[in-house]
């Protein structure tokens, strides 16, 4: 049986239209908007060809081979500005998770944003320190529940994007993702339940 791996793709470039992304000549994911994460497909684990064109054209804005180490889950995501635009892969490997608890961590994918830390807010705890763009931090783990989350500046209470009312169910990991401009006022994030 051929061994194989586990990639989802996201569109995290605020000023690129739509795309469909290709994957060895074939079209995998159609018409993906900005902030769109997709889920999990499995794909053998050996190199793959990954083209990203504006929806239903042939001009290609990202080329890149990819090679999947079996029984692994990525995350290739579509950052920066279209003059800018890269295909940022990360490793999804939160690692086993006990029943009452969460595994998070924060993706880094605003242009124009700062390193960040996050952290719960009212003086809770901070979760991910000096995250910056096209980076992720390392998994955390918290107990399951509803939380109110801040995303501040690096060494600073500058709240950049609070995220409240963010629940956290026991036996699961997520991901943050940040998306969008400070410029604009259109920072938010994105959350994506990772493979397990």
């Amino acid at each position: 049986m051929a061994e194989t791996a586990s990639i989802r793709v996201g569109h995290c470039c605020p000023d690129a239209p739509n795309v469909d992304i290709h994957v060895d000549g074939d079209v995998a994911f159609e018409d993906v908007p900005f902030e769109q994460i997709s889920d999990y497909a499995e794909v053998s684990a050996e190199s793959h060809e990954i083209v990203v064109t504006p929806h239903g054209d042939e001009d290609t804005v990202l080329d890149l081979a990819l090679e999947p180490e079996p029984d692994t889950a990525y995350s290739a995501l579509a950052t920066g500005l279209l003059d800018d635009i890269e295909c940022t892969v990360f490793d999804d490997i939160p690692g086993d998770v006990a029943t009452d608890q969460t595994h998070v961590r924060f993706i880094h994918t605003s242009p124009d944003a700062p390193a960040v830390d996050v952290r719960v807010a009212d003086g809770g705890p901070t979760l991910c320190e000096d995250v910056g763009f096209r980076s992720a931090s390392e998994y955390a783990p918290v107990d399951a529940g509803s939380y109110d989350l801040e995303v501040v500046v690096a060494e600073s209470d500058d709240v950049a994007l609070s995220l409240p009312d963010i629940e956290l169910e026991g036996g699961t990991a997520v991901s943050a993702i940040a998306v969008g401009e400070v410029e604009d006022d259109s920072l938010g994030a994105v959350l994506a339940n990772d493979i397990q």
